[in-house]
C-alpha cells in the first residue's frame, strides 16, 4: 500500500501540527493517545510528504475517522480504504463527496467558539446510570443492553485514566437526570457527545447546565470545543445555548 502507513511515534508531533483543533483531528489524536496501535482494535494511519503529515486515518473497531487536505491524494485514498479493517469511516462532506462510498445520513458539527458560562454539575457520576440515561434518549449510538454497556465503560474509563475523557452530571438524589461526556478529548480540543436528560426532567434547564458546565471546563484547559449534533431539535439546542455551525459531517459506508 503506497500511500497510507501506520503512524508512529516519530510522527507524533507532525500529526498534531496537522490535525490542530479540528474535530476530526480531535478524534483521530485522542484515539492515537489512548490507544495508538498497540491493540489489535486500534490503528492510526499517516500518509506523509515533506516531513508533514497530509492526511490522517484513524480506526477503532472497524469506525474510522478521516481527516484530509489540499494534498490528499483522493484516488489512491479511495483505493486504500478498502484494504484496511474499516467498514464505515467519518469525514467531512467535502471530503467524502471526492470518494466513491456510499454516504450514510450527515450531520451538522458545532463550535463553541464564546466562553461558556459556567453552571453547577457533579465531575462524577455512576457510569451505569449515566450509560442507562443515554441509551434510552440516543439508542441508535448508545444501545441499550449488558455487552454495550461494557464496552463504554471500558473504552470511557481507559481514556478518563488518561486525562482524556471527563463527564458532568445533574444527580438527584441517587438519580442522574442529566449529563453530557466528551466521546474524544486531546490537548488542543474536545467533542462533547452523550448529551441526554431525563424525559420527566426536561424543561428545567438541566441540558444546558451540564454543556455549558462541560465546556466551560474544557476551555478553562484552552481547548477548543465541539459537538455533532443528532437532529435538528438538538441543532436548535446547541445554536440557543451559543454554538455555532461550523460543518457538515458525513458517514462513508466503505464495505
Amino acid at each position: 500500500m503506497p500511500m497510507m502507513r501506520l503512524a508512529e511515534s516519530r510522527d507524533a508531533d507532525a500529526l498534531t501540527s496537522f490535525c490542530g483543533s479540528s474535530l476530526a483531528g480531535c478524534y483521530i489524536l485522542s484515539r492515537f493517545a489512548a490507544y495508538a496501535n498497540r491493540y489489535p482494535f486500534a490503528a492510526c494511519y499517516v500518509d506523509a510528504a515533506d516531513g508533514k503529515v497530509v492526511t490522517a486515518l484513524s480506526v477503532l473497531e472497524h469506525s474510522g475517522v478521516l481527516l484530509t487536505s489540499a494534498r490528499t491524494d483522493f484516488e489512491e485514498l479511495s483505493l486504500a480504504l478498502p484494504l484496511l479493517s474499516v467498514r464505515t469511516v467519518m469525514t467531512n462532506s467535502a471530503a467524502a463527496g471526492r470518494l466513491p462510498f456510499p454516504l450514510l445520513p450527515t450531520r451538522q458539527a458545532f463550535c463553541c467558539l464564546e466562553a461558556a458560562k459556567d453552571a453547577p454539575a457533579a465531575d462524577d457520576a455512576s457510569l451505569h446510570d449515566v450509560y442507562d440515561l443515554i441509551s434510552s434518549a440516543i439508542p441508535d449510538s448508545f444501545p441499550a443492553g449488558r455487552e454495550a454497556y461494557l464496552h463504554f465503560l471500558s473504552d470511557f474509563t481507559f481514556r478518563q485514566n488518561r486525562g482524556l475523557a471527563r463527564l458532568k452530571a445533574v444527580v438527584c438524589g441517587d438519580r442522574v437526570c442529566a449529563c453530557a461526556l466528551t466521546a474524544a478529548e486531546c490537548a488542543a480540543s474536545a467533542v462533547i457527545s452523550g448529551v441526554a436528560c431525563a424525559e420527566d426532567c426536561r424543561g428545567r434547564g438541566y441540558g444546558k447546565r451540564v454543556v455549558s458546565a462541560l465546556s466551560a471546563a474544557l476551555q478553562k484547559d484552552n481547548k477548543t470545543v465541539h459537538v455533532i449534533a443528532r437532529n435538528e431539535g438538538a441543532e436548535g439546542f446547541y445554536r440557543r445555548i451559543g454554538f455555532q455551525p461550523m460543518e457538515t459531517v458525513a458517514w462513508m459506508n466503505i464495505q
